[in-house]
């Protein structure tokens, strides 16, 4: 489904992806790694955001940076917040519908929507909303509609505790359809709850690639024998 072939990114010296080979097939794979590790730039690539220095990548066999490749294929949820602020929930609601023109698309919106309890008929702006809402908002549009593809980047930042358990039953779902989901969070327990399969990203290189159905594992250890933390009883 999704392939990188020996893929380099760099913007500056210390900003970027280096030498990435990778395939990702039906699973659920958490990307983790401290701010400037490359977890972003991973995520930009594979939607085609920018052109690889060197190497390609492939999404059902597309370059994901050709003319043939289709972004309808996935559903993305940034760690920004990039809504139009302007306008009304219910006026953007309204617009997405028009995209999607799904009534299947419609009816899982508006469960989706109850089960946030989150009004998509209300007037107000979308700037006006906390980010824990514009949050909501983003999970329930992209969540909706049935995509080969999801990627979430930092899906549960602002969202409350029941707000984040109802976002891993829907992930449970999703993967219940033998759909790629790609989920790029700091926090750890996250990715063991969600994820099949982990990445860890230090220095702009994938350091490690962890089977996380093998009960053995621990992702804490592995994560801190990279950056070298300590538990806290040594501190």
């Amino acid at each position: 489904m999704i392939e990188f072939i020996k893929v380099t990114k760099m913007f500056t010296q210390n900003k970027g992806l280096k030498d990435v080979n990778i395939k990702i097939n039906n699973e659920t794979i958490g990307i983790i790694g401290p701010n400037g590790s490359g977890k972003t730039t991973f995520i930009e690539l594979l939607l085609g955001f920018f052109k690889p220095d060197k190497g390609e990548i492939k999404i059902k066999d597309v370059l994901s940076n050709s003319f043939n490749f289709n972004l309808k294929d996935i559903a993305y949820v940034s760690a920004n917040t990039n809504l139009p602020l302007e306008i009304s929930i219910k006026d953007y609601i309204k617009y997405i519908k028009t995209l999607e023109n799904s009534e299947n698309f419609n009816k899982e919106l508006e469960k989706l929507a109850n089960i946030f309890i989150f009004d998509i008929e209300d007037k107000t702006t979308i700037g006006s909303l906390s980010s824990g809402m514009i949050q909501k908002l983003k999970i329930i549009i992209s969540t909706a509609s049935d995509k080969d593809i999801y990627i979430f980047d930092e899906p549960t930042r602002g969202l409350d505790p029941i707000a984040i358990d109802i976002f891993s039953k829907i992930i449970r779902k999703i993967k219940s359809r033998n759909k790629t989901i790609i989920y790029c969070s700091h926090i750890i327990d996250e990715i063991e709850q969600n994820c099949n399969r982990a990445i860890i990203i230090k220095d702009n290189i994938i350091v490690k690639d962890i089977n996380l159905s093998n009960k053995n594992i621990n992702l804490k250890d592995e994560f801190k024998s990279f950056y070298n933390y300590q538990d806290l009883e040594d501190y």
